[in-house]
């Protein structure tokens, strides 16, 4: 929790009182009850404000031309006919600042990597405890950085059919256990 010293003179013997400041998130889901669930559990986690909550990218994005961005934004991926990915870039245009989470029920590494590289801080759970999101949240520092795409990687040796009528790499497996065995 990050703490600063209040701009008020001291009042008791020298020390200052501290004011908490609280990181500022705005919660996109289409799932009703689960975004007013997690707002206010992240609520009640110390050092977090869910300020808005949204049920579609399209609202949020709205908002964002007009008002200032928070400092996270918690935007599911799969949205009903929505989908959070497309808007990730948009988010960044308007508010580069702004930290976007990913918060989904589904792990897809395409999807991840997407989202990173179209400047999504992090790719997120929502099975994770609640306690590894709201650290997430509290600590930029964490961020992850999109990782290059890699090329398919292909066999060195071409596919060939061996006579038997095995397919090569099982021939490969195959030998290889009878190298172990032996």
């Amino acid at each position: 929790m990050i703490t600063l010293p209040n701009q008020t003179a001291p009042t008791d013997g020298g020390t200052r009182a501290t004011a908490e400041i609280k990181v500022n998130v705005w919660l996109v889901d289409d799932n009703d009850r689960l975004r007013t669930l997690v707002g206010e559990l992240l609520d009640r986690e110390g050092g977090i404000q869910c300020t808005r909550q949204f049920s579609g990218p399209d609202e949020l994005l709205s908002t964002l031309a007009s008002k200032p961005g928070p400092d996270v934004i918690l935007l599911d991926v799969q949205m009903g006919e929505r989908n959070g990915l497309d808007a990730v870039r948009p988010i960044k245009s308007l508010t580069p600042a702004t930290r976007v989470l990913m918060f989904t029920t589904c792990f897809d590494p395409e999807w991840r990597e997407r989202a990173l590289s179209d400047g999504a801080s992090d790719y997120l759970l929502k099975s994770y405890e609640l306690k590894k999101v709201a650290a997430r949240i509290r600590c930029p520092a964490d961020d992850v950085k999109p990782t290059a795409r890699r090329r398919a990687i292909r066999p060195a040796v071409q596919p060939v059919a061996v006579p038997n009528g095995t397919p090569w790499f099982l021939e490969r497996m195959f030998g290889m256990f009878r190298a172990v065995r032996n």
